[in-house]
C-alpha cells in the first residue's frame, strides 16, 4: 500500500486493489502531485475506482483532477464511485458539474472502521 502524506492531506492507493482509493485532509496540488507520482497518467483500471472521501476537509481544482483520473481509468461503460463525499466537496462536484458521471454511495455509519484502506495513521 503506498500510504503518502502531505504538508495539506493524504490518498492512499493499495496495490492488491489499485481501484480503491482514499483521499483525506485537503485535497490539493500537493496531493495531486503525490498522487501522479504512484499512478501514472497511462494506468487503467479492471474495476470502476471507488473513492473514498469522508475525511477530505477541502478540494480545490487540482483535487478534482484525481476524480476526474478516477472517471479516466475506470473501464468504459463503467462510472467510478464517490463514497461519503461531505457536503462541502459535493457542492464543488455538483457546482463543476460532474455529479452525472460519478455513483455515491454512504456508508452505515460515518464512523466506520471498515473502509478497505482506512489506514490513513
Amino acid at each position: 500500500m503506498d500510504n503518502r502524506k502531505t504538508t495539506s492531506g493524504r490518498f492512499s492507493l493499495d496495490d492488491a486493489s489499485p481501484h480503491l482509493w482514499v483521499l483525506s485532509g485537503e485535497v490539493d496540488v500537493v496531493v495531486n502531485a503525490r498522487f501522479r507520482e504512484v499512478w501514472p497518467a497511462d494506468r487503467r483500471s479492471l474495476e470502476p475506482v471507488e473513492v473514498h472521501m469522508g475525511d477530505v476537509t477541502f478540494i480545490d481544482s487540482s483535487g478534482l483532477r484525481i476524480l476526474y483520473e478516477a472517471l479516466k481509468v475506470t473501464p468504459e461503460g463503467q462510472r467510478p464511485v464517490l463514497v461519503d463525499v461531505p457536503e462541502r466537496a459535493q457542492w464543488i462536484i455538483d457546482v463543476t458539474g460532474l455529479t452525472s458521471r460519478f455513483d455515491f454511495r454512504t456508508t452505515t455509519s460515518p464512523s466506520d472502521d471498515d473502509l478497505p484502506l482506512a489506514d490513513l495513521g
